[in-house]
């Protein structure tokens, strides 16, 4: 009887024991769910904090790289006239820039035992067979005994030339004119530019188109494609386009012209007429193309559009020939690219690009002094 007794005793209490471990778990597995729910909206509101107080404060961009040390200053043309400039921007206020840009490396083509044989290649494909004249080291000269007097002037070292050929003394090309549209002239002429490998990737799509007529032996504007006997095309080096590198689509974020100390000249200037003879088609071609290395390129820190206007104002900058040289100019656009000086360069350098009226165009250098040797 008694040890029935203690063993329903020992029966009741280790009841009462499994029941008190049953309610621990239950609030351990409450509050310890209340608990993983708080620390994990704490976590992300200790995040978004932190997130928002870099938003907020960013930290200061990494200095430029200045990858070429101190850089040649850009050598602009003299340019003595200009006329009074006078600010009048759309929003009343110059915009505000970055504070770098990259400078891009433009191999200096060096004189070497290679380049009669180059310039050679390049004179037979132009159609220029016999020995030139040699008037210096660097500089050959071919003329052919044809109608039209054709000559090419060559610096062999920088490959740079200028063909020529007196239309005039056969006037029938200028009645030859039988243009269809300037995308036919500008496939013809790049196919033959391609041909004699004159035709460079940073240029192809880049075309200025300029109609021109005969009057009286000489090339005037024309109104129109069907009113021409000439067409002159310009072709000049492709935008720049600066690209988010933080962004996944790669998204370009700032595209940057080229302008030439002429802005209405491209690096590659070629008249063609209407014939179908090669020698009497290509009448002119000016060839002053220079290679950048796009691949090799460090970041400068870079004058305000305040800064540059100033030095522009103060008599410093360039402005260009195709500009009003007195009276009083409005200067409506600000805007940052690069100069492309069609002579032997080693760097591709940002400028201050400034337009306006009547055809105003002027520069200033933008990378900062500080980096420009003195």
């Amino acid at each position: 009887m008694c040890v029935c007794v203690l063993r329903i005793v020992y029966f009741i209490k280790s009841m009462a024991t499994l029941t008190e471990t049953s309610a621990v778990a239950r609030n351990a597995i409450k509050y310890g769910g209340v608990g993983f729910v708080a620390i994990t909206l704490l976590w992300y509101m200790g995040v978004a904090a932190v997130n928002y107080y870099i938003m907020m404060n960013p930290p200061p961009p990494a200095p430029p790289t200045a990858d070429f040390n101190t850089l040649p200053a850009i050598g602009f043309p003299p340019s003595v006239e200009r006329p009074k400039m006078v600010l009048e921007l759309p929003t009343g206020a110059i915009p505000a820039f970055p504070d770098r840009m990259r400078v891009y490396y433009a191999p200096t083509r060096r004189s070497g035992f290679a380049d009669p044989d180059k310039a050679t290649d390049v004179a037979t494909a132009l159609g220029f067979l016999f020995k030139p004249n040699q008037p210096t080291e660097t500089n050959y000269i071919w003329t052919n005994q044809d109608q039209l007097n054709s000559k090419l002037d060559m610096n062999i070292v920088s490959g740079h030339f200028v063909l020529s050929r007196i239309w005039q003394n056969n006037p029938a090309i200028a009645t030859m004119g039988n243009f269809v549209s300037d995308k036919q002239v500008i496939a013809e002429t790049e196919t033959w530019l391609k041909r004699v490998g004159l035709m460079n990737e940073d240029t192809i799509g880049v075309e200025r188109v300029t109609y021109l007529k005969d009057d009286v032996g000489k090339m005037v504007n024309a109104l129109s494609l069907s009113d021409a006997d000439f067409v002159q095309l310009d072709l000049f080096r492709k935008n720049l386009d600066e690209i988010d590198q933080a962004s996944k689509t790669k998204e370009v974020i700032a595209s940057y012209p080229f302008y030439r100390t002429d802005p209405l000249k491209g690096l590659v200037r070629i008249v063609v007429s209407g014939s179908k003879n090669q020698n009497e088609k290509i009448l002119s071609l000016d060839y002053a193309y220079t290679a950048i290395d796009y691949k090799k390129s460090g970041t400068y820190y870079i004058k305000t559009g305040e800064e540059a206007w100033a030095e522009l104002s103060a008599g410093g900058g360039y402005v260009s020939p195709t500009s009003p040289k007195t009276g009083e100019i409005k200067v409506r656009r600000i805007f940052l690219g690069y100069y492309d000086s069609g002579t032997t360069q080693q760097y591709a350098m940002p400028i201050y690009i400034f337009l306006g009226d009547q055809n105003f165009t002027a520069y200033v250098s933008a990378v900062s002094e500080e980096w420009i040797k003195k």
